[in-house]
């Protein structure tokens, strides 16, 4: 067959996945715009019993002796005291018009924001203690980690070192329960903490 066939086949199969794609693109396009439509129109519902967070800023480990870079962290954390708090992880602003109503959607998103502050700063202060030095900093370094998961953090790094605790403190229940925590997330990270968790028992 002379290769200028061979062409006109290959062009006229790229013209029709083009098209296709085109297609599924704009159907895709449509619905996304018909449920924003959608959502938009659904009114405000009470949002004043929703199962917002609490810190218990008493008895976390705050150290008014903490160097810059762990003050720092506690002080963003510090400066929530006020602030409405909720884990609306997984969910999109679609989402949230649709379950809260769409006059809502600002003072949610202001609180997930909350939500992100709190445990990427958990997050962050639990791997400082941890370089620091994580046998000094034992006792703080769990309070911490089990706090920010109790609350449904989905900070890899705060799984990985709280099960890698609770493996050197020979509590192998623990890191069960905390593979079935993790397994619970609504989270893209989901699958990097249980492998993570999976990986450290195997070993």
């Amino acid at each position: 067959m002379p290769i200028f066939v061979f062409f006109v086949i290959f062009a006229v199969w790229m013209m029709y996945e083009i098209k296709k794609s085109n297609r599924i693109a704009k159907a895709r396009s449509d619905e996304f715009w018909q449920r924003e439509n959608e959502a938009n129109s659904v009114r405000r519902k009470d949002i004043s019993e929703l199962d917002y967070i609490i810190v218990p800023f008493d008895e976390l480990p705050f150290s008014k002796n903490a160097d810059q870079t762990i003050a720092n962290y506690q002080s963003k954390i510090l400066k929530l005291k006020d602030q409405k708090i909720l884990n609306l992880t997984g969910y999109t602003n679609t989402d949230l018009k649709f379950m809260y109503g769409a006059a809502n959607l600002n003072d949610l998103t202001e609180y997930d924001t909350n939500y992100t502050t709190l445990v990427s700063n958990l997050g962050l202060w639990i791997k400082a203690l941890y370089d620091s030095d994580k046998e000094a900093n034992h006792d703080d370094i769990t309070t911490l980690a089990e706090y920010a998961i109790s609350i449904g953090s989905d900070v890899s790094s705060t799984y990985k070192i709280l099960a890698g605790i609770y493996l050197e403190d020979d509590k192998i229940p623990e890191i069960y329960n905390l593979l079935d925590k993790a397994s619970d997330l609504n989270s893209l990270n989901k699958d990097v903490i249980v492998n993570n968790i999976k990986n450290l028992l195997e070993s």
